[in-house]
Parts: C-alpha cells; sequence; structure tokens
C-alpha cells in the first residue's frame, strides 16, 4: 500500500513545471506507512522538502494536473492540503516598525522602565506576589535576538535544521520583550519578567513562511513540555492541519495564544489560528482604551489588550515600538504566565473564565469587535484567588464597570446595580447576609473586590 503511495507521489513531483507547482503537505493515516513512505522516496532519489515524524507529515511540490482521487483517496492517506502562508501581525513598514528607542548609559541607571501598555493592565501590582517563574513560553515566530534585556532558555529553528534560531527580522524580539523583558539597569520590563523564553523561529526575515514550518513549532513545544505558546501570527487560508497540531498540544495542556488579526472594522473573521475553539484570540486597544482601527473584527475573540506603539526589545540591542494585534497577544500571554506561576494545574477554561470575568468592558464596542473587554491582570490574579470568576455572570455579554478599591472585600464579591431603585445594604466585618434579590431588565453587573497587594508575599527573585 504505502509503495503504492511512493509511486503516485513521485509521479505527481518528477519535473513539475513552474505554472503548476504546488507546495503540499501530505498526512499518512500511520507512522509506519509514513516511514515506509519517506524510505521508497528517498529509494526513488527524492527527498520532500521537510518531514515531521510526530505529524505523520510530508511536504512536497507536486503537479496539481496529478493529484487525482488515487492519490487524495489512497487508504494510507488522511488527507492532503495546501501548505499556505504565514504573516506576523505588526503594522506599517519594516522602518516604521523598526524605529528604535536607544536607552542612554545615564538612563540606564534609573529605575525600571514600564511601557504603557503593561501599566494599563495593572501588571506590575501583581509583582510582588509573582513574576511568572517556573512557566515556560515558546514563542513561534520570527526567532529571537540576543539582547540585554532577554534571558533566552533556549529555541530551536524549523526552516533550517540545526541552524541559529535568531530574530532576522525583529518581530519576534519585540513580542518577547512585551512579555520576558527582565528590566535591568533602567530598561524596559515585560508583563512576566521571570517567565523561561523559548524562541522557535518558523518565519523568515520578511516575517512569512508556510504553515509547515508552524506545525514544526508546535510539535517542539509539545516535546519540549511549553506550558504556553505566543502565535502572533495568521494564515492565508484555513489549514486542516494546523487545527489538528493545536488541538494535540491542547490535549497536553499546551494554552495557545494568538493575534486576531489586523484587517480593520469591516473585516467579518478572525485570522486562524485565532479563530480555532479554545484558542485565546486577542484584539488590540490603543492608549485612549478604544479598539484600534486597524483590529480586526469577528466571531471568536476572547479579549482585548494593548496593541498600539507599544514599546519593547528589539533586534541589536535596543528597544523600538510597534502596533498590531501581534503586540496585543504577548500582554495576554503574560498575564496567563503570571496565573500559571502561581496556579500550575489551571485548566483552559478555567484561564478563559477568569480573563472574561476580570476584563473591563469597553463602552461602545460589540463583542465581535472586543470579546469580553479589556484586560486587566491584577483582577485576573485577585479572581483567581477568590475563585470569583466561577461567581460572575459573563464579561462577555454584560458590561463591568472598573471597581474602586472598597475598604472590606466580602466574601459574596459579585452584586448588581440597577438603573433605578438604588439601595445600600450595610454587612457588619466578618459576618455573612443574605440578600434578596430581583433582577429586572438595565441592570449591569458591576465586580467589587479589595485590590491591595501590599500585604502580598514578595518574590525575592531580581529580574
Amino acid at each position: 500500500m504505502a509503495k503504492k503511495v511512493s509511486q503516485l507521489l513521485t509521479a505527481a513531483i518528477r519535473s513539475v513545471p513552474e505554472e503548476r507547482k504546488i507546495r503540499k503537505m501530505i498526512v499518512m493515516k500511520d507512522h509506519d506507512s509514513y516511514l515506509e513512505c519517506i524510505q521508497q522516496l528517498y529509494d526513488q532519489g527524492y527527498k520532500p522538502i521537510k518531514t515531521i515524524d510526530t505529524a505523520h507529515l510530508l511536504c512536497c511540490h507536486l503537479d496539481a494536473q496529478l493529484l487525482n482521487d488515487s492519490l487524495l483517496q489512497h487508504p494510507a492517506i488522511h488527507h492532503i492540503e495546501t501548505d499556505v502562508r504565514v504573516h506576523v501581525h505588526p503594522i506599517g513598514s519594516k522602518n516604521q516598525r523598526m524605529h528604535q528607542v536607544q536607552s542612554s548609559k545615564k538612563k540606564r541607571q534609573q529605575s525600571i522602565r514600564i511601557p504603557w501598555g503593561i501599566r494599563a493592565i495593572h501588571a506590575p501590582a501583581v509583582w510582588p506576589q509573582t513574576r511568572g517563574a517556573g512557566v515556560k513560553v515558546g514563542f513561534i515566530d520570527t526567532g529571537i535576538s540576543p539582547h540585554p534585556d532577554l534571558w533566552i532558555q533556549g529555541g530551536v529553528n524549523t526552516i533550517a535544521y540545526g541552524e541559529s534560531f535568531e530574530d532576522d527580522n525583529g518581530h519576534g524580539t519585540h513580542i518577547a520583550g512585551t512579555v520576558a523583558a527582565l528590566g535591568k539597569q533602567g530598561m524596559l520590563i515585560g508583563v512576566a519578567p521571570d517567565i523561561s523564553l523559548y524562541a522557535v523561529k518558523s518565519l523568515d526575515n520578511q516575517g512569512d513562511g508556510y504553515v509547515s514550518d508552524i506545525l514544526d513549532g508546535i510539535e517542539w513545544c509539545i516535546r519540549e513540555r511549553m506550558h504556553m505558546i505566543n502565535m502572533s501570527l495568521g494564515l492565508d487560508a484555513p489549514s486542516r492541519s494546523l487545527r489538528n497540531s493545536i488541538r494535540k498540544a491542547q490535549q497536553q495542556g499546551i494554552i495557545i495564544v494568538s493575534s486576531a488579526g489586523n484587517s480593520g472594522p469591516n473585516s467579518r473573521i478572525i485570522d486562524e489560528p485565532a479563530s480555532y475553539p479554545d484558542v485565546i484570540a486577542v484584539a488590540a486597544s490603543n492608549q485612549k482604551g478604544r479598539i484600534a482601527p486597524f483590529s480586526s473584527r469577528g466571531r471568536g475573540i476572547t479579549i482585548t489588550a494593548p496593541g498600539v506603539d507599544i514599546l519593547s526589545t528589539s533586534r541589536g540591542g535596543g528597544f523600538g515600538t510597534e502596533s498590531g494585534t501581534s503586540m496585543a497577544a504577548p500582554h495576554v500571554t503574560g498575564t496567563i504566565a503570571l496565573m500559571l506561576s502561581l496556579k500550575p494545574n489551571l485548566s483552559a477554561s478555567d484561564i478563559q473564565q477568569i480573563l472574561i470575568s476580570s476584563s473591563q468592558r469597553l463602552k461602545g464596542y460589540r463583542n465581535n469587535s472586543q470579546g469580553a473587554g479589556l484586560l486587566n491582570t491584577a483582577r485576573a490574579i485577585q479572581d483567581m484567588h477568590t475563585g470569583a470568576d466561577k461567581k460572575m455572570p459573563s464579561a462577555s455579554s454584560k458590561p463591568i464597570d472598573a471597581f474602586n478599591t472598597p475598604s472590606l472585600a466580602l466574601p459574596l464579591r459579585p452584586f448588581v446595580q440597577a438603573s433605578k431603585h438604588r439601595k445600600k445594604r450595610h454587612i457588619p466585618k466578618k459576618n455573612k447576609s443574605s440578600i434578596p434579590l430581583l433582577v429586572e431588565p438595565q441592570v449591569k453587573a458591576t465586580q467589587a473586590g479589595n485590590r491591595k497587594v501590599n500585604s502580598l508575599k514578595k518574590n525575592t527573585k531580581k529580574p
């Protein structure tokens, strides 16, 4: 059976005219058929472009006219699909994106610099408690360059095996800094500076690549036991293989965060893989708390995070500003890393519910623009501790106001506030009380709770 597959593939591969050449992924049904097919292709003098053993996948240039039913419906083949193109999600030209903001020696001797986006999500309030230690995060991107403000633990190049995973574009280094910048000597600090940072170079110096290289990166993350994967990228077309690979990673407990895309307000769908089930899809906002004009709209957005004029690490050891949903996603990745550092056994559904219940609804936007609302890291950590996420109504359907710091944290945190006939009920400290509730139209949920973090145990590890 496998011999016939190799013969059919060889016929479709041999002497392919340029105008009919299509890069295809062939996924075999089982490991034995895959190995036998690969060996027979080698015996006939052909080496596939790429092979991924754990996915039973080989990638070849095939003649489109020879992709007939005898090959497509062969019992040893699971499916064949086009190896579609993948792109990163920043906006603007490369020159605009890579504008350098070099730190002088004097500035580096000052206190750490916290970018506006990290302040906006209230991440600094959590740092006395955790900075993300013990969480392994893989960044499937253009690679990560050596930088005095980053500590790269390892990585892989899935485009060219054995080659460097250093960033030759700048996008991956910028994304990594938003999560993991150390804040040393007055430099920038990321959301979760103590994570274990891993570079997965699957995109080239133009920020482009093939889905097969992304699949290879996901398989590497599974083997290396990553806790999270950040994917600030999108596909040109649907990919069955990528969906299957992400599902496999999720079954291994890996949390996946992806940018929604930069197609703007007229888009009706968000990009893959952000649109896949259980992938945390991130839209972008600006410093005024508005949805960024470029941010894609569509069903499946989970949450919004800062994504305009984001200052982070760049190639060459400096710092630069970039915009895009690419830049929004790592704010969420860093927040989840902080959560996992404190509670490693959180499931993907637990994390999503906490993010949803703790987010800040942005007025004037529908769910297909903002998801649950603006990320709030401090509130997410608080909800995780108190279990309030299980009690709160879904923030994706009802507005939630920003809460003020109260003098007392009650056992029952959620309450409702009607638009008319408001009444207050006082509960003595350390006591509980039953409160009758009548829910009528025009009701909005408001989250209350204790925001103080100065009593939390400090992380003694320096960034």
